[in-house]
Protein backbone atom coordinates (compact mmCIF):
# COMPACT_ATOMS: atom_id res chain seq x y z
CA UNK A 1 0.00 0.00 0.00
CA UNK A 2 1.33 3.88 -0.67
CA UNK A 3 0.94 5.81 2.43
CA UNK A 4 1.71 9.10 3.11
CA UNK A 5 2.08 10.35 6.43
CA UNK A 6 1.70 14.21 6.37
CA UNK A 7 3.59 15.78 9.43
CA UNK A 8 7.41 15.22 10.57
CA UNK A 9 7.20 15.29 14.03
CA UNK A 10 8.19 12.91 16.48
CA UNK A 11 4.77 10.95 16.01
CA UNK A 12 4.75 11.05 12.29
CA UNK A 13 7.95 9.97 11.99
CA UNK A 14 7.45 7.42 14.10
CA UNK A 15 4.27 6.50 12.12
CA UNK A 16 6.22 6.86 8.55
CA UNK A 17 9.13 4.09 10.52
CA UNK A 18 6.72 1.61 11.43
CA UNK A 19 4.62 1.66 7.97
CA UNK A 20 7.42 1.52 6.14
CA UNK A 21 8.20 -1.85 7.14
CA UNK A 22 5.78 -3.12 4.91
CA UNK A 23 4.67 -0.03 2.89
CA UNK A 24 6.14 2.03 0.43
CA UNK A 25 5.91 5.34 2.87
CA UNK A 26 6.22 8.96 1.61
CA UNK A 27 6.68 11.12 4.95
CA UNK A 28 5.96 15.00 4.29
CA UNK A 29 7.50 18.25 6.18
CA UNK A 30 6.60 21.97 5.60
CA UNK A 31 10.46 22.43 6.34
CA UNK A 32 11.89 22.00 3.08
CA UNK A 33 15.20 22.26 4.92
CA UNK A 34 14.49 20.04 7.23
CA UNK A 35 13.59 17.58 4.98
CA UNK A 36 16.79 18.18 3.38
CA UNK A 37 18.86 17.82 6.40
CA UNK A 38 16.63 14.53 7.20
CA UNK A 39 17.52 13.13 3.66
CA UNK A 40 21.64 14.07 4.23
CA UNK A 41 21.27 12.39 7.52
CA UNK A 42 18.49 9.28 7.43
CA UNK A 43 17.49 10.91 10.94
CA UNK A 44 15.33 13.02 12.34
CA UNK A 45 17.50 14.94 14.14
CA UNK A 46 15.13 17.47 15.94
CA UNK A 47 12.12 14.94 16.70
CA UNK A 48 13.44 11.50 16.50
CA UNK A 49 17.46 11.68 16.67
CA UNK A 50 18.29 7.91 17.74
CA UNK A 51 15.78 6.42 15.23
CA UNK A 52 17.53 5.92 11.67
CA UNK A 53 15.47 6.45 8.80
CA UNK A 54 15.06 3.47 6.16
CA UNK A 55 16.28 4.24 2.95
CA UNK A 56 13.14 3.03 0.93
CA UNK A 57 11.19 5.61 3.03
CA UNK A 58 10.77 8.86 0.95
CA UNK A 59 10.87 12.20 2.33
CA UNK A 60 9.14 15.13 0.78
CA UNK A 61 8.62 19.08 1.04
CA UNK A 62 6.14 19.13 -2.20
CA UNK A 63 2.91 18.73 -0.76
CA UNK A 64 0.99 17.56 -3.65
CA UNK A 65 3.97 14.94 -4.59
CA UNK A 66 3.96 13.49 -1.62
CA UNK A 67 -0.13 12.85 -1.93
CA UNK A 68 0.54 11.46 -5.55
CA UNK A 69 -0.88 7.69 -5.23
CA UNK A 70 -1.77 7.84 -1.87
CA UNK A 71 -3.82 5.16 -1.08
CA UNK A 72 -3.73 5.97 2.83
CA UNK A 73 -2.72 10.04 4.14
CA UNK A 74 -2.18 9.42 7.44
CA UNK A 75 -2.25 13.38 9.14
CA UNK A 76 0.20 13.54 12.19
CA UNK A 77 -0.02 17.37 13.05
CA UNK A 78 -0.26 19.82 15.64
CA UNK A 79 -3.94 20.13 16.40
CA UNK A 80 -3.69 23.97 15.92
CA UNK A 81 -2.90 23.00 11.96
CA UNK A 82 -5.27 20.04 11.80
CA UNK A 83 -7.84 22.13 9.89
CA UNK A 84 -5.44 23.88 7.43
CA UNK A 85 -3.81 20.56 6.72
CA UNK A 86 -7.08 18.87 6.01
CA UNK A 87 -8.41 21.88 3.38
CA UNK A 88 -4.54 21.84 1.97
CA UNK A 89 -5.73 17.78 1.38
CA UNK A 90 -8.93 18.44 -0.30
CA UNK A 91 -7.53 21.89 -2.27
CA UNK A 92 -4.88 19.23 -3.88
CA UNK A 93 -7.59 16.84 -5.23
Amino acid sequence: MNITVIGAGAWGTALAISFSAQHCVTLWARDAAQVALMRDTRCNRRYLPNAPLPEKLTLSADFSAALAGAELIVVAVPTAAFRNTLKMIVQSG
